[in-house]
């Protein structure tokens, strides 16, 4: 039996769709039943853990062989995915797909304390005698779901990143698709990190995209980190996040984000990855 952790998130969702557009029903590891039930549809199963409840975490993962672990950034998400990791272990899992971060933004060093947290993370996972896979991908064309209002009010999407900048954007549904297939067939993918992303473009083309489908024009406002911390501290977001969030945009400006790799796209989905255009129309009514 599969098993997703974090499975009303954005990326859980998209693999939970898919695991079920393959004929899998998957066993759906939530906090809030509800919930689950609204985002995933009302057949789904699922079982109620906190991710840092070892024994409960254990008890909803009897009997699941191959989980996904993908959970939302806070401080403590190491110590967390790693009471998954051996819980799942305990529980009689045998094979585990982890959702990392992108490379350049991972290490026991790097600024950012979820991308030391994903490599700890990774650490474990390694050494914890399980199968293992783990997935990397590029920047989400859904963070950009963050700019909506400005794009709807003021016609501006404002953000610390260079207009011109190459960035290798990934939708969260390509991860998705991505993941499921992995999970299903631990023999091909056992001990493998796949780096991945989309077609490389840029935040200003990205805006004129979206403008575009739309049918209204957009203007790109590059603003300095300090702004845009002062900005996210001004919205009362916690220290950490602001933290993480500047430290991403300081390393995707000196290039983190910028290489493009789709092949792992093509070769386990077996297509293109999704463009910028169908993300625009896919999502229209929240920009307009």
């Amino acid at each position: 039996m599969y098993a997703v952790v974090g499975a009303t998130g954005n990326t859980g969702r998209a693999v939970v769709k898919e695991l079920k557009g393959l004929g899998e029903n998957p066993l759906c590891v939530v906090r809030d039943a509800d919930k689950a039930r609204e985002v995933l549809g009302a057949d789904t199963k699922t079982a109620i853990a906190e991710l840092d409840d070892r024994a409960g975490m254990e008890k909803a993962l009897a009997g699941c062989k191959r989980v996904f672990i993908v959970t939302g950034h806070n401080p403590k998400s190491d110590v967390q995915q790693i009471n998954v990791i051996d819980a799942a272990k305990a529980a009689g899992a045998e094979y585990i797909v982890k959702v990392s971060g992108g490379r350049d933004v991972i290490g026991p060093d790097v600024e950012s304390v979820n991308g030391q947290a994903h490599y700890k993370i990774e650490e474990h996972l390694k050494k914890s005698g399980l199968q293992w896979c783990i997935l990397s991908p590029g920047l989400f064309m859904q963070n950009i779901m963050g700019q909506a209002a400005n794009i709807k009010n003021d016609g501006k999407i404002i953000q610390p990143w260079p207009k011109d900048l190459p960035v290798a954007l990934i939708d969260v549904r390509d991860t998705g698709a991505l993941g499921a297939r992995v999970l299903r067939e631990p023999g091909k993918h056992n001990g493998k990190l796949y780096s991945f992303s989309g077609v490389s473009t840029t935040f200003g083309e990205f805006a004129k995209v979206i403008g575009e489908t739309i049918g209204k024009p957009l203007t790109y406002v590059e603003i300095t980190l300090e702004q845009a911390e002062a900005g996210m501290k001004s919205r009362n977001m916690p220290d950490w996040l602001v933290a993480h969030l500047v430290s991403i945009a300081r390393a995707g400006g000196k290039g983190a984000f910028s290489h493009e790799n789709t092949q792992p796209i093509r070769d386990i989905v077996g297509r293109a990855p999704i463009t910028t255009k169908q993300f625009a129309q896919d999502f229209k009514g929240a920009f307009s």
